[in-house]
């Protein structure tokens, strides 16, 4: 099983769920394993496909996670397949759980925690299917700017992504995770995450959704596809991507 599932830290954890809430995700409860500080405020959404965790902090910013079944077994294959899995066992007096840090070739490191594989929200109804998602249904992408893009996309191979769309000019690798969500390794100078969403279908209703919530958007042509870019309460946009139609340039697998 493998699952993306990025950290948002923000100090504006309830102004980030109502804008999640907004496009169409829907909120987990009891939460997912998630490692953080004793008491620190939580709250868990799932997209059509991935998962999105909010965390109060102090600085705003994005950390990548992944869920798997088993921890150990997925160290085990990820480090067989060339990318070492350092793991971490849990706290059981402050509910820390077992984790696995893992350490791309440009030094980005995100971490792996197991989850109850039964909990199937963030998870398409057919995760083995390859063609992507059906008409009007929200993604997680998780954007990983990178100046190694071979190297990032050996580790997400690596891990058990599969790739999903390509570009011809290596600077933009898509790769999808079996039971949800996207990482896509785009060329950048410094090595980080950033959360972006990827929508299959009508992206001028989605955007009469979130005006309706108060919330302040904008539709832009791009030269893949239209974005959506959403005001969030941190002070920037998030991108709400169009499920690439136009593959000039770009193989799709």
């Amino acid at each position: 099983m493998l699952r993306v599932r990025p950290t948002l830290h923000t100090p504006h954890v309830t102004a980030w769920a109502e804008l999640l809430t907004a496009l169409g995700l829907k909120e987990m409860s009891p939460l997912p394993a998630a490692i953080s500080s004793v008491g620190a405020q939580q709250r868990c959404f799932a997209a059509d496909s991935g998962r999105i965790l909010l965390q109060h902090a102090t600085e705003f910013g994005t950390e990548l996670f992944l869920e798997v079944r088993d921890l150990e077994k997925f160290a085990s294959w990820t480090s067989g397949d060339g990318t070492p899995v350092d793991l971490h066992p849990g706290e059981s007096n402050n509910g820390t759980p077992a984790s696995g840090r893992i350490t791309a070739p440009d030094g980005l490191t995100f971490t792996a925690l197991a989850v109850d594989s039964a909990d199937t929200a963030g998870t398409p109804q057919d995760p083995a299917a390859s063609a992507g998602l059906p008409d009007g249904q929200q993604a997680v992408l998780a954007l990983w700017y990178t100046p190694d893009v071979p190297g990032a996309e050996a580790t997400l191979a690596n891990i058990g992504a599969k790739p999903d769309t390509i570009s011809q000019s290596g600077a933009w690798a898509q790769y999808r995770a079996k039971h949800g969500g996207y990482i896509a390794a785009h060329s950048g100078d410094e090595p980080r995450i950033e959360l972006s969403l990827e929508y299959a279908g009508n992206l001028e209703a989605l955007e009469t959704l979130v005006a309706a919530a108060g919330i302040v958007s904008s539709l832009v042509d791009e030269s893949y596809g239209r974005t959506l870019l959403v005001d969030h309460p941190d002070g920037g946009q998030l991108w709400v991507n169009e499920r690439q139609l136009d593959l000039y340039g770009y193989a799709r697998h």
